[in-house]
Parts: structure tokens; C-alpha cells; sequence
């Protein structure tokens, strides 16, 4: 299993109010004060002490995700004044957006600072890093998780104008990216949201990072049983552009019907991945590859020629399966290791199946369990050909260098009874 912490970030958020929300109402005239005071009336106040110093009249201030919209007419030292484009009921500590305005705030918070630690502390798998705006902000975790001598990956959520101008540079510095769409779409305009979606799973997929779609897949399945047709056509479209993980919010976190939802994308991702125009991106239009990226790409390529029934990458850091899964090969890809927390960091990866074996010293010893986590978990029959890629000399703990064409053994092993498979093996139970 792999944990995700989830970083709060610097998010601008307005202040409390008397009665818990005030009504502002279109063409209005607000204050917005970064006094610390409680709002009543057209008074709102905000936690960004910075706002009246970085915008300007007819700059745009999204409040709640969106829903209300306010033009800023003047602004002062400690207070501006702004006319309501779109009103609403604004409740305590709502989201407050900028968009398009650079702001002049760090990348992680006190709060976060604390957080982090608690993180590192309990071993979490992967740190999603909210607000991120350039590289220097993936850099600066970076450092704290190496001080730390933390194995933690860093996602990079992507949510504000400026992590876009800066795309491929944040990519290229994190182990992964979150298109995180709500606070995207604010920024952004939601008509441009599709576009730059695509973008990002595009720009991942080249550069060989997993990537999340998330924010509203299936939001409908929060109060009903079953999704809209347009929510059903948005998580295939996520699976059909590339993306290796989607993410489920209020659907599961506090919905009516959360084993529903779970169960309703897997169905949609299924149905979606039976296509076979989505499998063998092996391009061969770059002439070097790395030596892990060549291994890779023979490794999908001898799966598809010679109809293997798996890959299975024995991996000690999870590079060579992550690479093996970029080209999308429609054999089973089946990571294997004797380190726990390599398999943990995997499983946000696109089509690996991870199992834990014993520590190895050899080929046999490797080829043994091999066969037995094959075919007693139903994964491969005796006489099945699989494709393997692992270092060589073995005893030397050698990176990835070599692929192998393994006929699967285990005559002496059998299938377990569903109920003492891993999980993922199991049928799927009713619900």
C-alpha cells in the first residue's frame, strides 16, 4: 500500500465572519481588509496580508472555488475595495484566487513545515506538494527530504498559472505531477482546463512521470448511485490521454456512496484499457536511449512478438518498471523486490502489479519465486512465456542491464483458493 501526504500549502483563504458568511449580492462594492477582524456587511476579511500590495484595479478576485467574482476598483495600505461581478454566500474560510497574479508567498508553509516532518517521521511514500509555481520550489522539499534522509517522492500539483509557465522544468525536478483541476480551473477559466490537462499528461508521458488526473471525477456520485454520462466520458477521456493514476475526492472521502465510486471507475477504466490502440507507445524516433529506457522498450517489444504472458521487472529502486510501463506494454507488468517500500513507491504507476519475494543470490533462486508468485496467485501458467529484466552479476546488486525469456516452471506450485489470494488478485465481491 502507498501513502500520499497531501501538503496544505499557502492557500489564500478569506476570513471569519460574525454569523459564520455574509450575502454579497452583483454590483455590490466590498472591503477587503487584511485587519484581523471579523467581516459583517461588505466587509471580508483575508489572510493574505500581501493583497493590497499585489493587484491592481480591474484585476479579477475569485472567491470559493469560483462561485463569486469580484473586480478590484481601488486599492489602499491595508484595505481594497472591489465591485461583485458574481454574488453569492461567502462562509468562513473560503478559498480566495488571484489568478494570473504572481504572489509573493514560499511554496510551503509553517504548517506545512510541521507536517512535512510528521511525514518523513511515519514513512509516507510520496509528498504532494500544493501551489507549486517553479522548480525552486520542488528543490527546496527536495533538500529537506535528503537532510531528512527520506526516500519520499515529490508530486508536483499543478494549479496556478505560473506552474504552467514553468511546466517542464517542475516535471523534470519531481517523481511525479497531480493535475490538480479545481484550483486550476480557477485559475485558468474553465474552458481552457481540457487543453492544459492534455498538456500535462502529455509532457509527463514524454519525460517518463506518472501522472494523477484529479478533482471531480465522478462529484454526481456524492449524493447518487451513479455518475452522469458526461462524468463517465471525463474519467475515460483522463485514461485514454495518457494519465497513470485518477484520484477520487468527496466521492469517497465523504460521499453517500463510496464503494460505489470506486467501483465505477475501475468498471470505466477497464472497459477503456480493452482497446488495444492504447498499447506500445515504443517510439523510435530518438536514436540513444539510457540503458533502463532500452531495456524497457525491449522488453514491451518482446512481450508483444512473442506473446509473453508478463513482464516482470526485478527492480531494487522501481526505475526500470517505471520505464517498462511509459511504452504502455499490454502484457502484465509484475514489479518483484525484498524491499517493501520500493513496491510501496509503485503502485502510483500506470499497470504494475507489485509482490514482495525473498532476498536472492541467484538466478535460480529468482526464476523459483518467480514461478511460485506467478502461478499460485493466478498470474501465469506452467509453459507461459514471461519476459524478465534484472541486473547482472546478480550478487553484485547490479542497476537493470539485462533481458531474459523465461518459460514459467512451478509444476510443483498451484493456484490458492481465492480467498488467500493478494486482493488484487481476488474477484471482485459483490456490492
Amino acid at each position: 500500500m502507498s501513502i500520499l501526504q497531501d501538503l496544505q500549502g499557502p492557500k489564500v483563504r478569506v476570513g471569519k465572519f460574525k454569523n459564520g458568511f455574509i450575502e454579497i449580492k452583483e454590483n455590490q462594492i466590498v472591503t477587503v481588509t487584511i485587519e484581523d477582524v471579523l467581516g459583517e456587511g461588505d466587509l471580508i476579511p483575508s489572510d493574505f496580508k500581501e493583497i493590497t500590495a499585489v493587484v491592481k484595479p480591474g484585476d479579477r478576485v475569485l472567491l470559493d472555488d469560483g462561485l463569486m467574482e469580484l473586480e478590484v476598483v481601488k486599492t489602499g495600505t491595508r484595505e481594497l475595495q472591489a465591485r461583485v461581478i458574481n454574488g453569492g454566500l461567502l462562509k468562513d474560510r473560503k478559498g480566495m484566487n488571484l489568478p494570473g497574479i504572481p504572489l509573493p508567498i514560499d511554496c510551503l508553509t509553517e504548517k506545512d513545515h510541521r507536517d512535512l516532518i510528521f511525514g518523513i517521521e511515519n514513512e509516507v511514500d510520496y509528498i504532494a506538494l500544493s501551489f507549486v509555481r517553479k522548480g525552486q520550489d520542488i528543490r527546496i522539499l527536495r533538500e529537506i527530504l535528503e537532510n531528512k534522509k527520506s526516500q519520499a517522492r515529490i508530486i508536483a500539483k499543478i494549479e496556478m498559472q505560473e506552474a504552467l509557465d514553468n511546466l517542464e522544468e517542475i516535471i523534470r525536478l519531481s517523481d511525479a505531477v497531480m493535475v490538480a483541476r479545481g484550483d486550476l480551473a480557477v485559475e485558468v477559466g474553465s474552458s481552457k482546463l481540457p487543453g492544459f490537462q492534455k498538456k500535462i499528461i502529455k509532457l509527463a508521458n514524454e519525460m517518463q512521470k506518472p501522472v494523477i488526473t484529479a478533482t471531480q471525477m465522478l462529484d454526481s456520485m456524492v449524493e447518487n448511485p451513479r455518475p452522469t454520462r458526461a462524468e463517465i466520458t471525463d474519467v475515460a477521456n483522463a485514461v485514454l490521454d495518457g494519465t497513470d493514476a485518477l484520484m477520487l475526492s468527496a466521492e469517497s472521502a465523504s460521499g453517500k456512496y463510496p464503494f460505489r465510486s470506486i467501483r465505477q471507475m475501475h468498471d470505466i477504466i477497464t472497459e477503456v484499457e480493452k482497446g488495444d490502440d492504447r498499447y506500445y507507445k515504443i517510439s523510435m524516433e530518438h536514436e540513444f536511449l539510457s540503458i533502463p529506457s532500452a531495456i524497457g522498450a525491449s522488453a514491451s517489444l518482446s512481450a508483444l512478438k512473442l506473446n509473453a504472458k508478463a513482464i516482470v521487472s526485478l527492480t531494487t529502486t522501481g526505475k526500470t518498471a517505471n520505464i517498462i510501463t511509459s511504452y504502455r506494454p499490454q502484457a502484465k507488468v509484475i514489479a518483484v523486490t525484498d524491499r517493501i517500500e520500493v513496491l510501496n513507491r509503485l503502485e502510483l504507476i500506470w499497470g504494475i502489479q507489485t509482490f514482495k519475494i525473498q532476498p536472492y543470490s541467484s538466478m535460480e533462486d529468482i526464476l523459483s519465486q518467480v514461478d511460485q508468485v506467478l502461478v499460485s496467485y493466478g498470474l501465469a501458467r506452467t509453459g507461459d512465456r514471461i519476459i524478465l529484466t534484472l541486473g547482472q552479476p546478480i550478487e553484485s546488486g547490479s542497476k537493470t542491464n539485462a533481458l531474459f525469456v523465461h518459460i514459467v516452471g512451478g509444476e510443483l506450485a498451484h493456484k490458492l483458493e481465492d480467498s488467500k489470494l493478494p486482493l488484487r488478485c481476488q474477484k471482485l465481491p459483490p456490492i
